[in-house]
């Protein structure tokens, strides 16, 4: 499709949005408020001045001493639920940028019906801390914050603010050339030099976000079809609404959508590929804005057009296929897909707004792979989106002896203590994916992004039932203990299970799996390394095959989706594609044909060709797609009685599979000492034992102990809560209290910037 051709097809799409309500930041005088609200002004719902004149009449604002502002940008914040607003001087994009500080409060809460259509409005303002009775709009910035680099300057009250040059760029583009608007910007109206004020501002953040009139989020300045990208992501909705099903590439067109080769889907790729899509803060400050838009240079959308762009792409399969063309790209540098995080967001969104808030566990699965300045933050930047529950537990410290390691591990401990069964045990265990010598083996390190994709817990729906049942127990029974923690040594976590086998041979790690049909003698790597691995058995367990091992370990059991079982089409696909790599029929014991596959050429039987296109093709793409997250950065192994799956990076001959009470998934351990004691190395998935083949009903799950990671490292060094979790509160170190019975949230001093 020409250029000309895909604006062409860019201006249909936009056909059916008429008459679209522009972007109006926040002024300090309200004057875009109510055309921002949806309604012709403001009326006395939106805005009851008598309730507010009463409830001023109620507050005694402390007073700063004239000395404490002297010679300073920053004026003392001086109440619990004051914050600071910037009003950006109106100026052209080159000229110098200017602002004022404005002393606000967010404690007012008032929320309003207004009509049938707007529906109930929450308080969208704040009140001047100069007169509690004066309304203050503003506008939130959610933004990236770049590198810590502060090369740019801003001229506030009189005195010159360094800022990055994200922000500046940022700040240069928003403001407008005719008059003055009023954002709310961390960088500039949080004294990032102050660490008592950040104690103070950071648990506000949740109210600072719901009392904006509206969010701005800056994705960065246009590039090369990112305009196109943001008209593509503001109508595409409208094209697949009704859409339910996998789209193949090739009715792209048919369906009025750019052919496969088109720049806009590179460009669409790219758009969603940027920095911000990254940052862990975004997920609370796109959850709490009430009216939040988009912003890329002088384009805009809506986070909703932006999030029901993302969940139809998702729906019709096109958001995988963009991650199979383009995650290699110089600016994904290999990132998943791209519109899942979309996805999750405005899920994460509507369980806030239904007041069905997840568990801070689920949240920190789902944020894996975000990005944060501090890594205590992980946990700390969720805090305000997250079931009252879990947010009540946290004391928040950034005391510089209190470490990111001592911190995840009190979560593990504090999650695990809601309960004691299985599923909260395979929730914690299969979220481990790494070797971190300042962690027990059993903790997840959130500091680190995940290398492989978990096998038995769905990343995007934690918790959510799984198609694996290695413990052969469906539901664990009522009250039945599960695991106990070391009343002595919080390092050791006390599950029971049973001894599987033993692996005896390991193979190379597949680091970047792939499956083609062009050429597959020679570009099939990953499938001939399957191959000739596992051709090492000449027969499997009975009653299954090794070419049944062989196709459900390529896919660890899962469909394209990984959310259900592989089908049955998937080891036709692959047994077309082995014997094609091997030019052998068959290739492996057991190995099956469909009846297509036995018709004569040219008489419909089913050959490499037909991989392109229609049914077969999106079966070949489907077992692309999943044996790509079943293997990445996984090995197979083979054990000691003959079976075979996929076993974690760090897996090694001598280490044993295990089944552990409760839990739908094996895990692989290592014996660290004489009595037995182990180290989780990770998950894994044995062919012949995921349905609970080797537990019987009378079965004996006896203890283990899981303890430190590597060897070498002492229980003394890792960090850890008293025996009943709750730690001492000291003057000026604050640790953390993971406690069923915690009730209040103090904070210690931190920068909230990534």
């Amino acid at each position: 499709m020409s250029g000309n051709n895909t604006n062409l097809l860019l201006d249909s799409l936009a056909a059916p949005i008429l008459d679209r309500p522009q972007f109006e930041l926040a002024q300090i005088d309200g004057a875009t408020s109510a055309r921002t609200l949806g309604v012709d002004r403001l009326n006395d719902r939106l805005l009851p001045e008598n309730k507010i004149r009463i409830w001023a009449s109620t507050k005694k604002i402390p007073v700063p001493t004239k000395s404490d502002d002297k010679g300073r940008l920053y004026r003392p914040i001086v109440d619990p639920h004051e914050i600071r607003v910037l009003e950006i001087k109106s100026g052209a994009y080159s000229e110098k940028l200017r602002g004022s500080l404005h002393h606000c409060s967010v404690e007012y809460e008032n929320e309003t019906v207004v009509n049938a259509f707007v529906g109930t409005v929450p308080t969208r303002y704040a009140l001047s801390m100069d007169d509690l009775t004066t309304p203050v709009w503003y506008t939130a910035l959610s933004y990236t914050w770049g590198a810590p680099v502060f090369d740019r300057d801003i001229e506030c009250n009189g005195y010159e603010k360094m800022i990055t040059a994200s922000l500046d760029a940022a700040l240069r583009n928003l403001r407008k050339k005719d008059r003055s608007v009023v954002m709310w910007i961390d960088q500039i109206c949080i004294d990032q030099e102050n660490n008592e004020e950040k104690q103070q501002q950071i648990p506000l953040m949740a109210k600072i976000y719901r009392h904006a009139l509206n969010t701005a989020i800056w994705i960065g300045d246009p590039s090369p079809g990112s305009d196109s990208a943001m008209r593509f992501l503001e109508n595409i909705y409208v094209r697949l609404q009704f859409i339910e099903n996998d789209i193949d590439p090739a009715d792209f067109e048919r369906m009025s959508l750019p052919k496969p080769d088109s720049e806009i889907w590179q460009a669409l790729w790219d758009l969603l590929s940027r920095p911000w899509f990254t940052r862990l803060w975004i997920i609370q400050e796109v959850i709490l804005s009430e009216d939040a838009r988009v912003v890329c240079g002088d384009s805009f959308i809506t986070w909703d057009q932006l999030a029901l762009a993302c969940i139809q792409l998702s729906t019709c399969g096109i958001s995988r296929w963009l991650q199979l063309n383009f995650s290699d790209s110089a600016v994904s540098s290999g990132r998943g897909d791209v519109c899942q995080l979309a996805v999750q967001l405005d899920a994460m969104k509507m369980a806030c707004t239904s007041n069905s808030a997840r568990d801070l566990f689920s949240l920190l699965i789902i944020s894996r792979n975000a990005q944060c300045y501090d890594s205590r933050d992980k946990i700390y930047g969720l805090l305000g989106v997250c079931s009252k529950r879990d947010s009540s537990a946290v004391r928040t410290s950034y005391a510089p002896d209190f470490t990111a390691a001592q911190l995840y591990q009190d979560m593990a401990v504090y999650y695990l203590s809601t309960g004691s069964h299985g599923g909260l045990l395979t929730i914690v265990l299969t979220s481990v994916d790494h070797d971190s010598s300042d962690l027990p083996s059993w903790v997840p390190d959130w500091r680190r992004p995940r290398r492989t994709t978990a096998l038995g817990c769905s990343e995007s729906t934690p918790g959510a039932q799984s198609i694996y049942n290695a413990n052969g127990r469906n539901k664990p029974a009522k009250n039945k203990i599960d695991f106990t923690f070391n009343g002595e040594n919080k390092n050791e976590l006390r599950p029971r299970g049973i001894f599987v086998d033993t692996v005896v041979k390991t193979s190379n790690l597949f680091i970047d799996p792939d499956l083609t049909y062009l050429n597959p003698t020679t570009n099939n790597k990953t499938l001939l390394e399957f191959f000739n691995f596992i051709s090492q058995l000449e027969h499997y367990p009975a009653p299954n095959t090794v070419f049944s091992a062989f196709w459900h370990s390529l896919v660890a059991g899962k469909d394209g989706s990984g959310h259900l079982k592989c089908p049955l089409p998937f080891a036709e696909i692959i047994s077309l594609l082995l014997d094609a790599c091997t030019n052998q029929s068959p290739s492996l014991p057991g190995q099956t044909y469909s009846a297509r596959q036995q018709r004569p050429k040219g008489r419909g039987k089913l050959e490499l060709a037909n991989l392109a296109s229609r049914t077969p093709g999106q079966t070949f793409q489907k077992v692309r797609a999943a044996m790509k997250v079943a293997v990445k950065n996984r090995r197979l192994g083979i054990t000691e009685k003959g079976y075979v799956g996929l076993i974690p990076e760090y897996g090694k001959v001598g280490d044993r599979v295990y089944v552990l009470d409760g839990c739908h998934m094996p895990f692989l351990l290592r014996v660290v000492d004489e009595v037995e004691r182990f180290r989780l190395i990770g998950d894994c998935y044995v062919y012949g034992i995921m349905d609970g083949e080797f537990v019987k009903e009378d079965i004996d799950f006896k203890q283990i102990i899981l303890l430190l990671p590597s060897a070498g490292h002492s229980t003394e060094s890792a960090g850890v809560c008293e025996a009943d979790f709750n730690t001492s509160i000291l003057a000026q170190d604050i640790r953390p209290t993971w406690s069923d019975f915690a009730e209040n949230v103090n904070f210690t001093a931190g920068d909230i910037e990534d």
